[in-house]
């Protein structure tokens, strides 16, 4: 289904693969899956869907969202007021949480909205799972096009390659398979989570030893960009 609203369920047998004992997995909805406050939109607001035969009990809170060496990083912050911030969901219900902040200047950040659900004792003994689900919070912040990245390539010492994209605008972009794949050369599988490049940020992917490349000039065009027309192109042995 292609929309706004996504389903995160964690099956008991994948648990139990990992340890013979008794699994309790949970299954939790979110929507939407993206929030958003502006000038516009003081105040957004989640629904939270219990899908599950029991109670569930949730913790909500918020993380500030920065990316740094390519990398994102999460703190915790006081910035964000998040409504209820613990609370139990009955089973087949919905819960409202509300989120806003604290200053309202409207400057441009990006958070991270955390839905956790808070373990419970297991009265058979086994092991419970607690779900988390990380929502990106924007302030102030559009979507933008895949127009506003530059990109680089180089290899490490380790001899793994690199991609990293350069966030050049004031959105942030969403990187897709497809899109990633003609600005760089390299073939994504269309499975990889390429995530998001906040504005004025870079996030980079090791695509390993040897990447396998579907346009090799483009490739050899990106590892030029980085300060590396010296470096080979990478090859892929079938």
């Amino acid at each position: 289904m292609i929309s706004r609203c996504a389903s995160w369920i964690l099956a008991a047998a994948a648990i139990g693969l990992l340890a013979p004992a008794a699994a309790v997995a949970g299954s939790l909805q979110v929507d939407p899956i993206r929030l958003d406050i502006n000038a516009g939109r003081r105040t957004a607001t989640v629904r939270v869907t219990n899908q599950e035969q029991v109670p569930v009990a949730i913790r909500a809170y918020a993380l500030t969202w920065t990316q740094v060496d390519g990398e994102d990083r999460y703190e915790e912050t006081p910035a964000v007021i998040v409504s209820p911030p613990i609370f139990t969901i009955p089973a087949g219900a919905t819960q409202l949480v509300r989120v806003g902040l604290r200053n309202r200047s409207g400057d441009p950040r990006a958070y991270r909205l955390m839905i956790e659900e808070v373990p419970q004792a297991s009265p058979a003994g086994g092991i419970q799972v607690a779900l988390r689900l990380n929502l990106p919070l924007f302030v102030s912040i559009a979507p933008g096009t895949a127009a506003e990245l530059g990109w680089s390539a180089a290899r490490g010492a380790d001899g793994r390659w690199t991609v990293e994209a350069h966030n050049r605008g004031r959105n942030f972009v969403r990187v897709e398979p497809a899109a990633a794949k003609a600005a760089t050369g390299v073939e994504f599988d269309a499975n990889f989570n390429l995530g998001v490049v906040l504005p004025g940020s870079r996030r980079r992917w090791v695509v390993g030893n040897e990447p396998a490349i579907a346009d090799r000039a483009r490739f050899s065009s990106i590892q030029q960009g980085a300060g590396r027309a010296d470096a080979q192109p990478a090859v892929r042995r079938d």
